[in-house]
């Protein structure tokens, strides 16, 4: 969109008083990092895609915690597990803010529990959500939730063998909707699918860096829509109907759902049965679990995804794992999540889903409340504080080979460390309180698939394979890089053994 002169005036005025901030003096020395140019620091050094990969360079060279300045704002880039647990996890009550996204903020994702900026909510939105699935305890009343929908995706996984993305997808939004408001999709153009897609794809819009100028200068945010060069502002009305839709129609399903006295055990209806119905506490479970639906739809669908990368690119792994539920649970029944404990090679697999290609490479950005000294070095107020998982996962001091998928590192007697212990599921008390009931799912239904199916590599024109790309895509959320593939049952028994599952369960 081409720049008014009143973004240039503002841009002009942002520069010279971020500059004047940038450069004052302090007597305490900063993370080290690239040097920047006068006025706009290292806004060119910026990274235009994949920014976990060059910020990991930069941890090679500057050591475990670097930090850049950009426009006045500095960065503060954690490239070790152990710095980002003692900052973020520790040091939490000073690092368990989020920098302000000034375009996400205008549509209202702000009223999401990520995006929370404001302390005393947020803690309000966690006490919500611990209360219903904030332990492995809580989370057990979903088991039976959890298994159905493994099963469905299964059968989902029948009808599109060779497309086992849209399976996986509408497996996940059908996961979120029944666990958050007991609502069961439609198979097929269900319209909670459509705009879980839409809202999503609008949401990493607004979040790439860069990409709206008002992030850069926030005083645009006050500028009306009919302003030259205010385009953006009309972008923000419709992307937040688009929000407040995707809030609404499952909220005021599972509130008509509770007063019809239905039996409804999800997220939202348990917390509709307590009695405190005031507007605020309304407010509070309404965008609670509009927070599990936006993040819950895309983040195992890049998990599970990425499994069938690896049955692709490691059949091995696939068939030792196939070996254990065969000799643990049988052929002639499905997995449950009462066998997980018996099965420490799948558990091992699903453990190295996590960390192989992480889905939030760079977590979600913390802020610093205030001054903060860490090793000697100033963490500036207001410093938006980056932990860079994708390095941790694929340090060769942590994890040997790291770009290989080998589920037995976490087996024996030296097992290397668990992916879900150091970011994951993020840090402090930004760490994603959805955590145990998300692992359960990917959990389920990544077995119930291992036992059920052979995934391969998809043939071209010629009948070769085709090598799947082991790459995520850019982005908050990193999405395996599209490939194909091809789902085959591994028996016709499974076909029967599905149907029975799925009628014993329902």
């Amino acid at each position: 969109m081409p720049l008014s002169g009143l973004d240039y005036a503002l841009a002009g005025a942002g520069t010279f008083l971020a500059y004047k901030y940038a450069t004052r003096p302090d007597p305490r020395p900063l993370p080290p990092g690239p040097k920047g140019l006068p006025l706009i620091g290292n806004m060119l050094d910026l990274p235009q895609s994949h920014a976990w990969k060059t910020f990991a360079k930069w941890g090679e060279e500057y050591g475990p915690i670097c930090s850049i300045n950009v426009l006045g704002t500095r960065l503060v880039i954690i490239n070790d597990p152990d710095v980002a647990v003692d900052l973020l996890d520790k040091r939490a009550k000073n690092t368990s803010d989020r920098p302000s996204f000034h375009m996400a903020d205008l549509i209202g994702w702000d009223r999401t529990i990520s995006n929370l900026r404001s302390e005393s909510t947020h803690k309000e939105y966690r006490k919500l959500v611990g209360r219903v699935i904030g332990t492995r305890g809580h989370v057990h009343k979903f088991d039976r939730t959890s298994e159905l929908q493994a099963t469905l995706f299964l059968r989902r996984l029948l009808e599109n063998h060779n497309d086992p993305e849209t399976a996986i997808r509408t497996t996940a939004l059908s996961v979120v909707l029944a666990l958050v408001y007991g609502y069961k999709i439609q198979e097929k153009d269900d319209p909670f699918v459509k705009i879980a897609d839409q809202v999503m794809a609008e949401f990493g819009d607004v979040t790439r860096p860069g990409a709206y100028m008002v992030d850069v200068f926030p005083a645009l945010k006050h500028v009306p829509a009919w302003f030259p060069g205010a385009g953006f502002q009309k972008k923000a009305a419709e992307y937040r109907q688009t929000l407040e839709t995707f809030a609404e129609m499952p909220w005021q399903i599972v509130r008509k759902s509770v007063e019809a006295g239905e039996d409804n055990n999800s997220y939202a209806a348990n917390l509709l049965r307590e009695g405190d119905l005031s507007e605020k506490r309304l407010h509070e479970i309404k965008w609670s679990a509009s927070s599990f639906y936006a993040a819950g739809s895309d983040t195992t669908v890049s998990i599970i995804l990425n499994y069938f990368i690896a049955a692709c690119k490691y059949p091995e792994v696939q068939k030792k794992a196939q070996a254990e539920i065969d000799r643990v649970v049988g052929t002639d029944r499905l997995p449950s999540i009462t066998d997980r404990a018996n099965l420490p090679y799948v558990e091992a697999l699903v453990t190295e889903l996590y960390r192989w290609l992480p889905v939030a490479p760079l977590a979600l950005p913390h802020r610093a409340v205030n001054d903060d000294v860490y090793n000697g070095m100033l963490i500036p107020k207001d410093a938006t504080i980056f932990a860079n998982v994708w390095s941790f996962f694929h340090n060769p001091a942590i994890y040997k080979e790291p770009f290989e998928f080998n589920p037995e590192r976490y087996l024996g007697e030296t097992p290397e460390r668990d992916p879900r212990d150091i970011g994951v599921f993020g840090f402090g008390r930004r760490s994603c309180p959805g955590e145990h009931l998300a692992d359960v799912s990917v959990w389920i239904s990544v077995t119930k698939a291992i036992a059920a199916f052979n995934v391969e590599k998809a043939l071209d024109e010629q009948g070769n394979p085709i090598e799947p790309v082991a790459e995520g895509m850019d982005g908050i959320i990193s999405r395996p890089l599209p490939f194909p593939c091809v789902a085959k049952p591994r028996s016709e028994q499974y076909l029967h053994i599905i149907d029975e599952d799925i009628a014993r369960l329902s």
